[in-house]
């Protein structure tokens, strides 16, 4: 099953949806566990740009893509705009591990999903997969597979919300 969602990535494109008005409502109703395992909920990014990463430890291209979500994050951090990380299917203790094992600390939110739930929720057709909200809670963009997040044209597209977040 993972080598065939690591497959999937490969032939994945990119691809944008348009939201419905729900999805606004659902987004700010969700609520995992953090790695302590306290509550964490979306309520608290109301107003705020968001980028919520689906990957896992086992899976070559989220990894690979973690140091780039962590960049672009410290890129942002004085702007409403936040990237939450939820691990699908795996323990606290296998993203603890895999936490500890980085040359350098992630500057992330990480979530979990232990009884994978968001492949179902969420529609996830493998992994990474990472849902780009704007400040309203509408939903931007899908974006299947791993990305260079701290690239110059990702940097600019999340500056344009973030402009839009402060107006």
């Amino acid at each position: 099953m993972k080598a065939l969602l690591v497959m999937l990535l490969v032939v994945l494109p990119f691809t944008a949806v348009e939201a419905d008005e729900n999805s606004t409502a659902e987004l700010y109703a969700l609520n995992f566990p953090a790695l302590n395992g306290e509550p964490h909920s979306f309520e608290q990014y109301r107003g705020q740009v968001l980028l919520v990463n689906f990957w896992a430890t086992w899976c070559p291209p989220c990894v690979r893509e973690m140091p780039a979500l962590s960049r672009l994050q410290q890129a942002f951090a004085d702007a409403p705009f936040r990237i939450v990380a939820i691990s699908a299917g795996e323990t606290a203790e296998s993203v603890e591990t895999f936490r500890k094992g980085l040359a350098q600390p992630l500057q992330l939110q990480f979530l979990l999903d232990p009884q994978g739930r968001t492949f179902s929720e969420f529609e996830l057709r493998g992994l990474p997969m990472s849902y780009l909200y704007d400040h309203s809670g509408k939903l931007v963009e899908v974006i299947t597979g791993d990305e260079a997040w701290d690239s110059k044209p990702w940097q600019q597209r999340i500056r344009a919300l973030v402009d839009a977040a402060r107006k």
